[in-house]
């Protein structure tokens, strides 16, 4: 396991609560989404933010090898039961990933992006790890379009990162990735009416970028 790198990660409460909660969720069109999602990936997989290992069960035999990405040793704890064989625990941020340029197949961004600290640092990492033929399997949470519910979100902002471990309910996770120099027309709106807070969701297949950014 690699050591610890950037900002201190830990809620003890939250990822005792979170296996629950994700049942709940993963019964839903959130897990439906994400099964039909994670049937595209490939090769060489980093999990971003792997949390308790939801990606996992839907990895297929076209995936070589996983590295799991969690920063929270709370749920790193709950994540190494659930690891398949040989798969590599990284205890870092997305935003400081310890692996080589252009090394990487397939990138998850799953209900992750929400609560990196520097999301524009992580897009940058997740594009140097990829190779030229990868991909990134995105199913994000985003600020609503809804003027309303955007409102709403803002005006929530604190109480929600507090409540959900540090989750920020209004990134613009297509901004960060087209800033980057991803083509986003691969990432579709969906909208998941039992979540208020987070109800408008991106999810689709980006390829790697072929050009400098």
């Amino acid at each position: 396991m690699t050591p610890p790198a950037g900002p201190r990660v830990s809620h003890p409460v939250f990822a005792a609560f979170y296996p629950r909660m994700a049942r709940g969720m993963e019964a839903g069109p959130i897990g439906s989404t994400r099964r039909a999602l994670l049937a595209a990936a490939r090769g060489v997989v980093v999990d971003l933010g792997a949390g308790v290992g939801l990606n996992l069960p839907h990895l297929g035999p076209d995936v070589s090898a996983v590295h799991a990405v969690e920063p929270d040793p709370h749920m790193v704890r709950r994540l190494t039961p659930n690891l398949p064989p040989g798969a590599v625990v990284h205890q870092v941020g997305a935003e400081t990933l310890p692996l080589p340029d252009a090394s990487v197949d397939t990138v998850l961004a799953t209900l992750t992006l929400c609560t990196v600290q520097d999301p524009a640092a992580a897009v940058r990492e997740i594009r140097r790890v990829l190779r030229p033929d990868g991909q990134v399997l995105v199913l994000e949470h985003v600020l609503a379009t809804d003027p309303g519910l955007a409102a709403w979100q803002h005006r929530m902002r604190l109480p929600w990162r507090w409540f959900g471990a540090g989750c920020n309910p209004t990134r613009d996770t297509t901004a960060a990735f087209a800033a980057a120099g991803f083509d986003v027309a691969g990432l579709q709106r969906i909208d998941v009416p039992g979540l208020p807070m987070t109800r408008e969701w991106v999810t689709g297949v980006l390829p790697a970028p072929v050009a400098a950014v």
